[in-house]
């Protein structure tokens, strides 16, 4: 028996389901082949706000209540991650409803066992030739075999009785002592229904050598249970393989976990499986009749999509234990560095997500000016840094195939260049990429001194600051030298005023020298731009008005943030803000004792913090409307005025 289909689906798990169907839904002829496999005992998983983003934009319903997070280090060492909100599914559940969906949206399904494909004809079972234009390889680790630096094992079972309303992330260190200690991180997941679901994933080893019950007894101790309920069922187990390497040259195109898209640090799956899914399916659809170009396309994108990601991954598999050692080290610190950094390699979030920030609401005509050029800064930065210090790289792009914009410095660049009607260049996004970078080195040194060690060893912490910082500075300026050496004099100066500035803020008690940091940060991508679109005197004058005060809004708005308990841009707690100086409440409340503490605790002192402070922002976002009113070009002013209005949002009346 033979047929003909444009593509064939081989797996009909999670990433095979939603590709098919996302096919099927475009009038693509897709044939869905899985082999039968017995029914197993059900758990529940965790499902991030991305993923389920995902399913509900290709109709898939999921449950709708997002769960708090929080990650746990060791006893004393814990943290409540705002917004990375999870729901909670049965697996088998959630499986079943997306084989459904797919069948529903006109995918064939079979099963069945693929025993050969040589490129354009694959035989089933024995009997079945099917020929297929793409094919697209989705049978998880088990089948696909795993790479050596991406081997693990996960395990899960279910428990009667509830234990927490919260997902709980539990990180395990190695031990310093053996050096075959693997790194895991334990999970738990409160079920709908009064239960709830304890997990393990550990790398490194194999399925033979580590013991699932075992290691679910030491996730049960690591995360406080002493005397868990009754079992509902046995403990599940299966590899997983975070051996992430897109191959365009492949004959396949590989999605989920036969792609090796599983963090290792925390085993989570499900999100790049729906995610890769989704861009397998693009790339097919605009290539039809061209396999290898969808294949070309797909390992780029997938690059693209998880810049830094599962970089980040194969670096910790091939060397965990330095990896485990900084995350562990900074467990502590809730400076935006860290912050920031934990989020990147430990929660499988869009990059929007990890911006902080509001979406930057503009005009659909603006598109074809800025967004070619932002993505351009994109490229330059991440191309720069993504092999030494991947997971900063995806500190640094908003994601190729994001529609919206957000604040960030080279939005400023573009508009100042533009000021008068200057078109930026190309070559400017080298520019864009290289204070881009700065911002994130100045970042790593906003935060509060590590303790001093009182016992011997590398101080992770700072280490990694100094190391972040330095190479980011050096980076950047490099980029500047090469590709901009008129500007290299005024990026030293700026960067030698920054430091200047940091350290008078840091040393001088209840100065407004935080508020000069930040109207140094915002004020320089302007006054470059000015001096690269060569705009009149008049409107760079109001360029670098504009940026000071932008500065000033923006530290404002982090306090405003901070004090009502909310996320801010830069993820800093308010404890933080105020024990590393970067906050302007000391200079406006010179006379109060102002800590987290007596913030949070008197309601007088927090009512006149917000009322100072909100009258702070809003002064200084109406002195950006003065500022942009001298801006020539009208799409300048327009990108200039929604940048403030973003920025500005907390502060400013409904």
């Amino acid at each position: 028996m033979s047929r003909q289909v444009t593509v064939l689906v081989v797996g009909a798990g999670p990433a095979g389901a939603v590709t098919a169907a996302a096919l099927a839904r475009q009038g693509v002829r897709t044939l869905l082949v899985d082999r039968a496999t017995p029914a197993r005992s059900d758990h529940d998983l965790l499902l991030s706000a991305p993923a389920w983003h995902s399913l509900r934009s290709i109709g898939v319903t999921a449950s709708n209540q997002m769960r708090p997070v929080e990650l746990w280090f060791d006893a004393g060492t814990r943290h409540l991650l705002p917004d990375a909100g999870f729901t909670v599914e049965s697996r088998l559940s959630l499986e079943a409803r997306l084989l459904a969906h797919a069948i529903e949206s006109g995918a064939e399904y079979v099963r069945g066992t693929v025993e050969s494909w040589d490129g354009h004809e694959a035989i089933i079972d024995g009997r079945q030739v099917v020929h297929a234009e793409h094919v697209v390889t989705a049978v998880g680790a088990v089948q696909q075999g795993r790479s050596a630096h991406g081997a693990g094992l996960s395990c899960a079972r279910r428990f009667t009785g509830a234990v927490s309303s919260r997902i709980i992330l539990r990180l395990l260190t190695p031990d310093d002592s053996d050096p075959r200690s693997q790194p895991a991180c334990a999970w738990l997941a409160p079920g709908a229904d009064g239960d709830y679901t304890v997990g393990v994933t550990v790398m490194g080893g194999t399925a033979a050598s580590l013991e699932p019950a075992r290691l679910l007894d030491d996730a049960l101790a690591a995360l406080g249970i002493a005397e868990p309920g009754r079992p509902l069922g046995p403990v599940i187990s299966g590899p997983v393989n975070s051996g992430f390497s897109p191959d365009p040259d492949a004959g396949d195109l590989r999605v989920g976990d036969a792609a090796g898209l599983v963090n290792p640090f925390t085993g989570e799956g499900m999100s790049s499986a729906i995610q890769s899914g989704l861009i397998a399916a693009r790339c097919i659809a605009a290539h039809i009749g061209d396999p290898a170009a969808a294949r070309r396309i797909y390992a780029r994108d997938l690059s693209a999509t998880f810049v830094g990601y599962f970089e980040t991954a194969r670096h910790a598999a091939r060397r965990y234990h330095l990896a485990w050692r900084v995350l562990a080290a900074s467990a502590g610190s809730d400076s935006a560095f860290f912050v920031k950094g934990r989020r990147a390699i430990l929660l499988p979030e869009g990059l929007s997500e990890l911006a902080g920030a509001e979406p930057l609401a503009l005009p659909s005509g603006v598109t074809p000016l800025l967004m070619p050029f932002l993505l351009a800064c994109d490229e330059v930065a991440v191309t720069t840094v993504r092999h030494e210090w991947p997971f900063l790289a995806r500190l640094l792009v908003t994601g190729a195939a994001s529609t919206e914009y957000r604040i960030r410095p080279a939005v400023l660049l573009f508009a100042a260049i533009l000021a008068d009607g200057a078109i930026p260049a190309a070559g400017h996004a080298s520019m864009g990429a290289a204070i881009e970078l700065a911002f994130l080195g100045t970042m790593a040194l906003l935060g509060s001194a590590a303790p001093t060690r009182r016992d011997r060893g590398v101080d992770w912490q700072s280490a990694t600051c100094v190391l972040a910082s330095d190479y980011l500075l050096s980076q950047a300026s490099r980029l500047v030298a090469e590709f901009h050496p008129e500007i290299s004099w005024a990026f030293a100066d700026w960067l030698a005023e920054l430091a200047a500035l940091r350290a008078e803020s840091l040393t001088t008690t209840g100065s407004a020298g935080a508020r000069d940091v930040f109207a140094a940060l915002f004020e320089f991508p302007l006054r470059i731009g000015a001096e690269l679109g060569k705009v009149s005197p008049g409107t760079g004058q109001a360029l670098r008005a504009y940026g000071t005060v932008l500065g000033h809004m923006f530290l404002h708005t982090e306090d405003i943030l901070a004090v009502r308990g909310q996320r801010t841009r830069l993820d800093a707690t308010l404890n933080a803000l105020l024990t590393s100086k970067v906050s302007a409440l000391p200079a406006l409340l010179p006379d109060r004792v102002l800590t987290a503490r007596t913030l949070q605790q008197d309601p007088d002192l927090r009512s006149a913090a917000l009322t100072v402070t909100s009258k702070e922002a809003r002064t200084a976002w109406h002195a950006t409307h003065e500022a942009t009113a001298s801006v020539p070009n009208s799409v300048s002013r327009l990108i200039l005025t929604k940048f403030a209005g973003t920025l500005g949002e907390p502060a400013l009346p409904s």
